[in-house]
């Protein structure tokens, strides 16, 4: 939580906070446009400074190293710099305009928290305990999280006209200020009043160093004004592209974002297709001879497969006897559907899910075959599985 800034001397002035009138977070939209394009510039700035040093580094060994190693040096200094200081100032284009939204609609709310807060109810002074009325409210920022800003409020006796500070539910606003010496925790040793300059003395818990604090509750906060970058519209026609290169990134990137999911379809479509291939489609003859040859190696026996029942796909119910005749119903009905399973897994058919039934050594079921590719594209997924 940014409470309050405070120099880093030994002796420190800190300033008066801002009423609300001085107070205002939301800024025009250009004020952003041009924050956000100096974090462009500086990024780009970064690339660039990282190609020159490679390009002189290059150079300087150029005379050392080997043909294959100037090529690489080259190429890296005249295709893969250039191309990556491209995507970055077009993906910074790409995404400058909502990144703008969201710092204004941030700022906003800001604003927003800070108007609507009022002064909490009850507060009375320390040192008398008379009424003291509201002087002013000031703005907390938390850098990393906008919704846990605070506000607090100065408050003035009516009568003694002492003033404090208090958080918006009341809380006594307190000064924490870390040991410039070791960094522990200071706690307050001395508090001193004259007019409306307060002097306060901190003592480390720690180490016992002393630091001396002075608030003029009169002087203005001094605004520190950020240095003129003198290349920075030179630099800004330079990296931060206009918008009809910003609008031909982002063309580009969609048609490449197209291609690539083109050639992922295609590579689909052939991957499906050779598994497709491998998958063997049998005709009601060709399941018959598979099926008996491998069921009358297990001694299932007299296969017979019924009329087929013609739909979507095609469904025929089987029989077949047990010719062993010491297994039993349950071990009997487990092989064959094992079987089944194995023989069926690489064709186009499949045992119905309604499994296999045993009365007296006969067995029965149902088995589905399947003509569609999206069917059989499903049996290979099912496979994988």
């Amino acid at each position: 939580m940014v409470v309050q800034t405070i120099p880093s001397a030994n002796t420190r002035k800190i300033s008066k906070m801002p009423n609300e009138e001085e107070f205002k977070n939301l800024k025009s939209e250009q004020y952003y446009s041009d924050l956000y394009d100096r974090g462009t510039i500086e990024e780009c700035r970064r690339w660039e400074e990282s190609g020159m040093a490679e390009a002189k580094k290059a150079e300087e060994k150029e005379k050392k190293e080997s043909k294959t190693d100037k090529i690489r040096v080259k190429f890296k200094g005249n295709i893969v710099l250039p191309v990556a200081l491209y995507f970055i100032q077009g993906e910074r284009y790409a995404n400058k305009a909502k990144t703008i939204r969201d710092w204004m609609e941030k700022d906003r709310l800001r604003d927003e928290k800070f108007e609507n807060t009022q002064p909490p109810k009850g507060i009375h002074c320390l040192a008398c305990g008379s009424d003291m009325s509201v002087m002013m409210k000031n703005p907390h920022t938390d850098l990393e999280d906008y919704t846990k800003d605070r506000v607090s409020f100065m408050f003035e006796c009516i009568k003694c006209k002492k003033r404090r500070i208090v958080w918006e539910d009341g809380e006594n606003w307190e000064l924490k200020i870390p040991c410039k010496k070791c960094g522990s925790e200071t706690v307050k040793e001395s508090n001193k009043r004259e007019g409306n300059i307060i002097t306060t003395i901190f003592s480390c818990l720690k180490c016992g160093y002393k630091e001396k604090d002075i608030l003029d509750l009169d002087e203005k906060p001094k605004i520190e004004q950020e240095k003129p970058d003198p290349n920075f519209e030179k630099d800004r026609q330079k990296f931060c592209l206009s918008e009809k290169e910003g609008q031909e990134y982002i063309e580009s990137v969609v048609r490449l974002d197209n291609y690539s999911k083109s050639m992922k379809e295609i590579k689909e479509k052939e991957r499906i297709k050779k598994e497709l291939v491998e998958i063997k489609k049998l005709t009601v003859a060709d399941l018959q001879k598979l099926l008996s040859a491998a069921l009358k190696k297990e001694e299932y026996i007299n296969l017979e497969l019924s009329k087929p029942e013609i739909k979507k796909d095609v469904i025929i119910e089987f029989t077949v006897q047990d010719n062993k005749t010491d297994r039993g119903e349950y071990d009997s009905r487990i092989q064959l559907q094992r079987i089944l399973k194995k023989k069926l897994e690489a064709t186009n058919w499949r045992l119905m899910s309604d499994g296999v039934s045993y009365r007296l050594g006969i067995l029965s079921g149902r088995l589905r075959g399947y003509e569609l590719e999206e069917d059989l594209l499903k049996l290979v997924k099912e496979g994988k599985k």
